[in-house]
């Protein structure tokens, strides 16, 4: 019988549950906030509500302070965890937080300069300052004690995304049923920052603790932070920093563009389309973020064949899942948004089908990317992320003078077409040491049969569902995601990961 600590550090053991539970956390999360914002709006007022989402903007600045830590974490805890080398471990975890606590120290300083020197370059009526003020300041200490936590609370890159999803939603749950109450009772902007920073507090507080009991050979200690640690961890996460700059600049300049040659009318059409493929985006991350300390634990024992079979796994479930969903759009997602916004977003329908095809292809590279990070060779993709922002942006400027929004949908696109279907796949083919013909060949099929479940059906839809509005749209989503859930089932699975599934389902 295995024992539970090398139950605990098995990373397969733990990934599907750890994916599931990214999706579950998400999903709640996403569903607190489409009611809450809502009440806010309406029990604060449209000037408390606005103050609100100003302070958190400009707070989340202090995210780039981070340098690529969180990444170091993700690779460098499961690859000494992975080989039981406690001193390392400690080594890796007292050396982030000696960094994280003078990162948390100097957000501190920073909103407390901005509280005294800055906050009147805000346009934020008078008898609303006091309160503005005090609530950056509450919202300042909440990222400060972000920073302070963000070590000792790390779950995941022991492989517990799962249990640290489950804290995270109930204190999500906590926070939204306080605010609720004490806003409802008439309690205002203040009261909001302070039930943010308590709950968020006392979830690091208990992440912290079960840390501890997960491992209780950490010791965090002036003595364990070392030099030579600090440099190896900013040397791998300055680079992850940049890879996440870049990401920036190719999911949020195209609203930017548009705003310096159009109109914000032009940016409403295309931002709805955008914001759809960011939720697909967030959904497929759900899978490439605890897939990273699950590749760096093989690393450290030098499997490499685990991780080339783990990676062609993934990649052939997602991209069997992107082209299901891809044909779902194009087929179902025009009804959507009609009933969704109302009519008039004929461009958005358009924008969205140009967007979905490259969507189709970049998203299951997400598999690759989590290769790269968990065996340090990230430095491919953040070259890879540099050539496509570059084009992306300069075919971007160059089409929307004469296509419009559409010119900026096309100048995303096709960069990520022609990188993703031929560049990246040869180019992480040679590092990982795996066929490009096989490659193309498995992927090729997925898509194909995907096809051959979806399309069929998707065609019977729009000619024989009769009904209308939104129940007609649930019956297509339902029939057509059972066909789609019934092919992966019988012809993406084999007999032996079927097999496998139902007994991780039935524990």
């Amino acid at each position: 019988m295995e024992s539970n600590e090398a139950k605990a550090a098995n990373p397969i053991s733990r990934l599907a549950k750890n994916i599931f539970s990214n999706w579950a956390s998400m999903a709640i999360s996403i569903l607190i906030a489409f009611f809450m914002s809502p009440f806010l709006v309406h029990n604060l007022g449209k000037e408390q509500y606005g103050i609100w989402a100003l302070v958190l903007s400009i707070m989340a600045y202090s995210h780039f302070l981070d340098a690529g830590m969180r990444q170091s974490l993700a690779r460098y805890i499961p690859k000494y965890y992975a080989t039981k080398n406690y001193l390392k471990l400690n080594q890796v975890l007292s050396s982030s937080q000696g960094i994280y606590t003078f990162t948390g120290t100097l957000v501190m300083l920073g909103t407390l300069i901005i509280v005294m020197f800055f906050a009147g370059l805000f346009n934020v009526a008078p008898e609303y300052m006091r309160a503005m003020k005090f609530t950056l300041l509450l919202v300042g200490l909440n990222e400060a004690f972000r920073f302070y936590f963000i070590t000792a609370s790390a779950l995941g890159p022991f492989h517990r995304y799962d249990i640290g999803n489950i804290i995270d939603i109930i204190f999500t749950v906590l926070n939204a049923v306080l605010i609720f109450y004490f806003i409802s009772q008439g309690y205002e902007l203040i009261a909001l920052a302070i039930i943010t920073v308590s709950t968020a507090t006392t979830k690091f507080l208990v992440r912290a603790i079960y840390q501890k009991r997960l491992v209780p050979q950490i010791e965090y200690k002036i003595k364990h932070v070392d030099k030579a640690t600090i440099k190896e961890m900013f040397n791998y996460g300055i680079v992850s920093f940049f890879i996440v700059i870049a990401w920036m600049v190719i999911f949020n300049s195209d609203n930017v563009i548009i705003g310096m040659y159009l109109t914000t009318t032009d940016i409403t059409y295309f931002s709805i389309a955008g914001m759809m493929i960011n939720y697909l985006r967030t959904l497929i991350n759900a899978i490439g973020i605890p897939l990273v300390p699950a590749i760096s634990h093989f690393d450290a024992s030098s499997d490499h064949k685990e991780i080339a079979r783990l990676y062609t796994k993934l990649s052939r479930y997602l991209y069997y899942l992107t082209s299901c969903i891809a044909a779902g759009i194009l087929f179902f997602g025009g009804k959507f948004i009609n009933l969704w916004m109302g009519e008039g977003f004929q461009s958005t329908i358009n924008v969205l089908y140009i967007l979905i095809i490259p969507a189709a292809i970049y998203l299951p590279q997400v598999a690759a990317n989590s290769v790269l990070l968990g065996i340090s060779k990230h430095k491919t993709l953040l070259y890879i992320l540099i050539v496509e922002s570059v084009v992306k942006i300069g075919l971007s400027l160059i089409l929307i003078q004469t296509m419009g929004i559409y010119g900026v949908a096309i100048g995303t696109a096709v960069p990520q077409f022609l990188i993703y279907l031929f560049v990246y796949p040869y180019l992480f083919s040679k590092i990982i040491g795996i066929s490009l013909k096989a490659y193309y060949m498995t992927n090729l099929v997925m898509a194909i049969t995907a096809s051959i479940f979806v399309v069929p059906i998707s065609f019977a839809l729009q000619k024989f569902n009769v009904l209308a509005g939104w129940p007609g749209l649930i019956v297509d989503v339902v029939v057509f995601g059972v066909l789609a859930v019934v092919g992966f089932w019988f012809r993406v699975l084999t007999v032996e990961e079927r097999v496998d599934m139902l007994s991780r389902f039935r524990k």
